[in-house]
């Protein structure tokens, strides 16, 4: 055998190989880009599922919120029969306040009164016939 043929056996040995050797990782190659396939369709229908869910947490916190307006709405109107309420318990009081002082006074008449009803009694009884036996 020639070095020609030699080296062309060679390089038809090499070429074999290389084809092999190609032929092996274009397999690995596609084995690979179809498992990045599967995970992305994968997580495309999870992106689905998860766009989905956000568009109902969504419409979820819009009820909710409707719901806080409504309640912030009661709590003002809670906040201002309160409000009312205290000024009527303030006029109240004041209202007790002016009593009290008008009892006072009431009172006060009532003792001079009975001071002086007491010495009538004592006039009276100072007059009367049986205070001379």
């Amino acid at each position: 055998m020639s070095t020609y043929d030699r080296r062309l056996d060679t390089l038809e040995k090499d070429v074999t190989a290389m084809k092999q050797d190609i032929i092996y990782k274009l397999d690995d190659t596609n084995h690979a880009v179809t498992i990045v396939n599967a995970v992305m369709g994968r997580m495309a229908q999870d992106v689905k599922i998860i766009q989905s869910q956000i568009k109902t947490i969504d419409n979820e916190i819009k009820i909710i919120d409707i719901r806080l307006d409504g309640l912030d709405t009661r709590v003002a109107r809670v906040e201002e029969q309160l409000n009312a309420q205290g000024e009527d318990i303030k006029e109240i009081k004041r209202r007790l306040d002016t009593f009290e002082t008008k009892f006072d006074s009431i009172e006060a008449r009532f003792d001079s009164i009975e001071e002086k009803f007491d010495q009538v009694l004592k006039a009276i009884a100072a007059l009367s016939p049986r205070s001379e036996q």
